[in-house]
């Protein structure tokens, strides 16, 4: 019996530090973020933004590679579907520089994607989610960069697991979105 009640408190403690241990991640977050500050305005408005296609690292490629290609997709659909734009289109080669024009370069530096199995099984456990880019916009005119900016998102483990990885699947897209809403943000009135 005394052997019992041991083993049940050694097991107890060991629960309590497997828990604590646990709560450790990249980032830890405030219970209430403050406010995002403005994006600051470039110094022209652009109506036209063409796509150069999106890069990856290389050691990043290996494990992803359809994600920048993703990356580019989901952030000129959502420019696309936001109609603030009179054009927005993608480029393969040199573009010939005209006013009103803009260039979209990204790379992706540094992404983590938990897969289902590990989420499923490892739960919280199994980490964050998450990608970071630089994103450099580019006068096609001049061909001076107007704007470079370090972008990331990272999804919290605990609700990926509680959504059954839902956000760990849909990372591009919100990453896309977080993209095209910067780049719209970026722009002044007039």
């Amino acid at each position: 019996m005394k052997k019992m009640s041991i083993m049940v408190k050694t097991l107890g403690l060991l629960v309590v530090v497997l828990l604590l241990a646990s709560c450790g991640g990249k980032q830890s977050q405030p219970e209430q973020e403050q406010a995002a500050a403005p994006v600051p305005k470039l110094a022209k408005k652009y109506d036209t933004l063409l796509f150069a296609p999106f890069t990856i690292k290389e050691e990043l490629a290996k494990d992803y590679p359809q994600a920048a290609s993703e990356l580019q997709s989901s952030t000129m659909t959502a420019l696309q579907m936001g109609k603030q734009f009179a054009e927005v289109d993608a480029v393969s080669g040199n573009v010939a520089g005209s006013a009103g024009t803009l260039i979209v370069n990204a790379k992706i530096t540094e992404m983590r994607i938990v897969s289902g199995a590990a989420r499923f099984w490892g739960g919280a456990m199994a980490g964050s989610s998450g990608v970071e880019l630089e994103l450099r916009l580019v006068d096609s005119v001049s061909k001076k960069v107007v704007r470079e900016e370090k972008l990331s998102s990272w999804n919290n483990a605990w609700g990926a697991a509680w959504t059954g990885g839902s956000t760990d699947n849909s990372l591009l897209s919100d990453m896309g979105k977080i993209t095209a809403q910067y780049i719209t943000d970026s722009m002044p009135a007039k």
